[in-house]
């Protein structure tokens, strides 16, 4: 599902973060990015999902060219892409139910489709009471479990989480995990989880890839 090859990653303020990454994750795979804030994970994920260009190397999904090439447009029709962002990632100017039905929308869903899958997944993640608020007039967790739900809702083949966990309350890290766990064991479904720490995913059979704050050069199977 995702090739890696000879990737080299810059930070916001231009420096080399990783050097020669060699990654695959193979269709209904689980893998783990590991590492503290500022080591290049989530510049990872947004460089797989094509919203951000490389310095440099090869990335492939599904046997489709992301980079080089036009990014996240190669994925549109093709791939069913997923990704929650670690913050914002939701309209300002739209409630938690209309952020989570937009993309159905722009996939062409049948309306019928996109209220039921709406519904479904704010009840799953326990946002009905806050659906029809702004984002920033919920919480932070709000916000987050809206982001997951926006996957949820769009029944991905590949989904990709940075710092899923992050910020939760014990109850609100239950429900994600539980989902985490339902998404790691389909396995018609791809998942790529950056966060710092590994030990909140126990019981995800995944591979893992981890990162340091230096630039390093890696190579991972």
């Amino acid at each position: 599902m995702i090739e890696v090859h000879d990737l080299a990653l810059d930070a916001p303020d231009g420096r080399l973060l990783l050097e020669g990454l060699e990654l695959t994750v193979p269709r209904g795979g689980n893998q783990l990015v590991i590492g503290p804030s500022g080591s290049g994970k989530s510049r990872l994920l947004k460089v797989v999902a094509g919203t951000e260009r490389p310095r440099r190397g090869r990335v492939r999904i599904g046997g489709r060219d992301i980079w080089p090439g036009g990014g996240v447009l190669a994925l549109i029709g093709q791939v069913r892409l997923g990704f929650a962002f670690a913050s914002g990632g939701l309209l300002s100017n739209l409630s938690l139910r209309e952020n989570i039905a937009l993309p159905l929308r722009f996939l062409g869903v049948p309306e019928a489709q996109v209220g039921h899958r709406t519904e479904q997944v704010l009840a799953h993640l326990d946002l009905e009471a806050v659906a029809g608020l702004r984002p920033h007039t919920v919480s932070a967790s709000a916000r987050k479990h809206a982001n997951l739900a926006r996957v949820l809702a769009l029944e991905p083949e590949l989904i990709l989480l940075d710092d899923p966990l992050e910020g939760l309350d014990t109850a609100d890290r239950a429900i994600v995990q539980d989902l985490i766990r339902a998404w790691g064991a389909d396995s018609s479904c791809t998942l790529v989880i950056a966060a710092e720490e590994a030990d909140a995913f126990t019981g995800l059979e995944a591979a893992r890839l981890q990162l340091s704050h230096a630039p390093i050069t890696v190579e991972f199977p």
